[in-house]
């Protein structure tokens, strides 16, 4: 049964009329009435009373006009959505995050892809840490991560979105504690609290490496996923800490915080996508306006 005819058969219910219907159509007059007696032939009902003057539904005609419409609404709808889909109009985006890397950026990030994709399904996870987001994005479970960086897959590319900086941590009882300025060397004997390692924690090698450059190994006594935990565990004179800086935000007690120079590597936080990814939607938010590097 063609779709064609299923129309015409529509148009000509709403017009009462062959005539109408087929300037309507665009088609001549005896090839939709064909069109509509090859239709009652297949249904095996007769669907309209004709006259010379009039054209009316038959009571079965009248229900396959109820029944019919609605199908054809929603195939129409169907073909709308198959089209939004392909365009990322429509769909789902799956977007993971880290915690310290999306606490700013993630909030305005969704509101303006809402607003400007407002029918797109956002699909979050997290937050977790970044090498499991980076696993996440290689095995497509994910559409895009807002992560720290660098990540080191090939597969994975990625986009620099700020920097901030980070600051030793140490107790107020600590005896560096009242000085303005701390060098990292000083500490190469200290016990350090930090993020676990061989976890995914990117924040985990940033510090290692940060201590690496200068000239030393950290001797790490206690680790804890949680910033919370960490600042407090530092607070209780367990070790001294590097962490970002923002963290002072917390306000946690019996801590004091030292500036590192500013040559000091920063902490980059960024997007990270797998470059195979066919999802049209990421296109819209890779496409984004104001998706660029601030400091």
């Amino acid at each position: 049964m063609k779709l064609r005819d299923l129309y015409s058969f529509v148009v000509v219910a709403e017009e009462a009329s062959f005539t109408r219907a087929a300037r309507r159509l665009h088609i001549a007059q005896p090839p939709l009435s064909y069109r509509i007696r090859q239709l009652e032939e297949r249904l095996g009902v007769q669907l309209f009373e004709r006259t010379t003057r009039s054209v009316s539904l038959t009571a079965a005609g009248q229900v396959y006009l109820e029944h019919l419409k609605p199908v054809l609404v929603g195939l129409e709808q169907a073909n709308e959505a198959c089209k939004m889909a392909q365009s990322g109009d429509l769909g789902v985006l799956r977007l993971g995050y880290t915690g310290r890397a999306s606490q700013e950026y993630l909030p305005g990030l969704l509101s303006r892809f809402r607003a400007q994709n407002p029918r797109v399904k956002l699909d979050l996870v997290g937050p977790q840490p970044t090498g499991a987001l980076a696993l996440d994005l290689i095995e497509e479970r994910l559409d895009a991560a807002l992560c720290f960086l660098p990540l080191e897959a090939p597969e994975i590319a990625t986009r620099l979105l700020f920097e901030s900086a980070f600051s030793i941590v140490m107790s107020e009882a600590h005896p560096y504690a009242q000085r303005d300025t701390v060098a990292l060397s000083e500490l190469q004997q200290e016990p350090f609290v930090a993020y676990p390692s061989g976890s995914g924690f990117h924040l985990r090698q940033a510090t290692d490496q940060i201590c690496l450059d200068a000239g030393f190994v950290p001797h790490v006594v206690r680790e804890t996923e949680a910033s919370q935990t960490l600042l407090c565990l530092v607070a209780a004179g367990i070790g001294v800490s590097i962490i970002p800086r923002d963290l002072k935000t917390m306000s946690i007690e019996g801590v004091v915080y030292k500036p590192l120079p500013c040559t000091t590597r920063r902490l980059q936080h960024g997007l990270a996508w797998l470059t195979e990814n066919r999802n049209p939607v990421l296109q819209h938010l890779l496409n984004m306006e104001g998706l660029s590097l601030r400091h």
